[in-house]
């Protein structure tokens, strides 16, 4: 993997003359000093509307982190930090004058580098794909940037966002993964390097490295958000999500990147009236996912989940057991007959010749997926819609449904990326699912807990998170790995 490329603002010394521009400040709600770039997106974009922060100020303070960590986390493929710099100064000039573009005025976020961004080059996370300037924005690029959203860079991929790992270590312990395939993104939010970054999941690749990295990852319902300017894994499975420091952090990403159209081959079970205008209970309804997931996880993670429930259920929750459907048992095979045929049409040309250049895991996938027949992949998209519609069934009786995130927390060692079983069923049925930190294990690693509900239910989603995260109430960093 190439080195950090960095453009650098030339009259910046970013670790010397950085630190004499930055001042901490004092957070109101909790009187401690802290820099910008530990606030949550909600509390900046508050902060900078009341002139407590600048857009500035806030990008500064990214920077500064990225210097001082990014030689042990290595989450960013490339800086642009004069544009970043120049951009921050156009946002102060303008909220000076009373003028804001939008919600996300002077937010620095990063992108993973399978997004096309106006300007930047996109790599893939691999030497094999033809590296390129972007000429335009990805549609959900373009939404962040007319909001106001500043892009710090672009953040590390696995190759193609696919399963062989890439450079970036878990700031949490750089000996552990940080998942994958939104690698970068993941570890530059939780290490305080932006305030909040774009992902891709096919199978895990949101929600996972939000669990690992003990931050939020959230991904809608399929065809939610645009994946139009992304290099695909599969077209008929990969989500755009976002990975961010809270829940509400993601509500409001998601009020700027969501579509409000279907894709016409990504059809969804249909959702009445009466379920889509359903009261949202709070405390909620729980539904208990035990089948499939407890029986892979490891005893740190089933002894956590009973002390998690048990959190809901004295905070008033309604918690019953769901069971899945007999036909989940085949959810494993379909996803991957149908993923391994698109990412094999997808690579078909540059794998003939490049085919000894692809890391192991990815070669092997494109290569079971030249093989599969085309009955076989329509067979498995017709036994989806049959899944989807039976999951959807479940899931109507409840609020929401929790289960782990992950069967571990982050595993140690950079060989693998950690399973993906426990999002894959999210992926497979293209529900809206989000991940939340819950805790930690005896080694100070974060656990995750999972939630979904039925296909655009998206804002029950989140309302059902946030009680959570209030009942759970997990205020750790990597930095600290201590109550703020």
């Amino acid at each position: 993997m190439p080195a950090l490329r960095t453009v650098l603002c030339p009259d910046l010394n970013p670790l010397s003359d950085m630190r004499k521009l930055m001042v901490p400040f004092i957070n109101k709600e909790d009187e401690h000093v802290q820099e910008p770039r530990d606030m949550t997106l909600a509390e900046a974009i508050k902060l900078m509307r009341k002139g407590g922060v600048s857009a500035q100020k806030l990008v500064e303070s990214c920077l500064e982190r990225i210097h001082q960590r990014e030689g042990t986390i290595h989450a960013w493929v490339e800086l642009y930090e004069k544009e970043a710099l120049d951009e921050a100064r156009r946002c102060d000039d303008e909220s000076r004058k009373g003028q804001w573009r939008g919600g996300l005025h002077g937010m620095p976020l990063g992108v993973k580098d399978i997004f096309h961004v106006k300007g930047m080059w996109t790599r893939a996370g691999s030497s094999i794909y033809p590296a390129h300037v972007a000429e335009s924005d990805a549609p959900i690029v373009q939404r962040l940037r007319d909001a106001g959203a500043i892009i710090l860079g672009k953040t590390e991929t696995t190759p193609f966002a696919t399963s062989d790992p890439t450079i970036t270590r878990n700031p949490w312990n750089p000996e552990h993964t940080p998942g994958g395939s939104s690698s970068g993104s993941g570890a530059a939010v939780a290490d305080r390097m932006c305030l909040a970054a774009l992902g891709s999941q096919t199978t895990g690749s949101v929600l996972r490295p939000a669990a690992f990295n003990g931050i939020v990852g959230f991904k809608g319902t399929y065809g939610r958000i645009s994946s139009e300017g992304v290099i695909p894994v599969s077209w008929s499975l990969d989500h755009m999500g976002v990975l961010a420091r809270c829940v509400e952090d993601v509500g409001i990403l998601w009020n700027h990147i969501r579509d409000g159209y279907m894709p016409p081959f990504g059809r969804m079970p249909v959702v009445s009236d009466s379920s889509e205008k359903k009261d949202l209970h709070i405390p909620p309804r729980l539904g208990h996912i035990r089948d499939f997931f407890e029986k892979d996880a490891s005893p740190e993670v089933v002894d956590h989940l009973a002390l998690v429930r048990k959190k809901f259920e004295r905070a008033g929750a309604i918690v019953s057991e769901l069971t899945l459907p007999a036909s989940f048992s085949n959810m494993e095979m379909l996803h991957r007959t149908i993923r391994e045929t698109d990412l094999a049409c997808y690579h078909r040309s540059l794998f003939e010749s490049h085919r000894d250049k692809y890391p192991p895991r990815l070669k092997a996938s494109i290569e079971r997926g030249l093989t599969i027949l085309g009955h076989h992949y329509v067979e498995a998209l017709c036994q989806r819609m049959t899944i989807q519609e039976k999951m959807r069934e479940r899931l109507s009786t409840v609020d929401a449904a929790f289960m782990p995130t992950a069967q571990s927390t982050a595993p140690g060692g950079l060989s693998s990326t950690g399973s993906p079983a426990f999002n894959l069923p999210w992926s497979f049925c293209g529900f809206p699912a989000i991940s939340i930190p819950s805790g930690l294990d005896d080694h100070g690693l974060p656990f995750g807990l999972q939630l979904s509900t039925s296909p655009m239910a998206e804002e029950r989603l989140l309302e059902v998170a946030k009680w959570c995260e209030s009942v759970l109430e997990f205020n750790f960093s990597p930095a600290s790995k201590s109550t703020a």
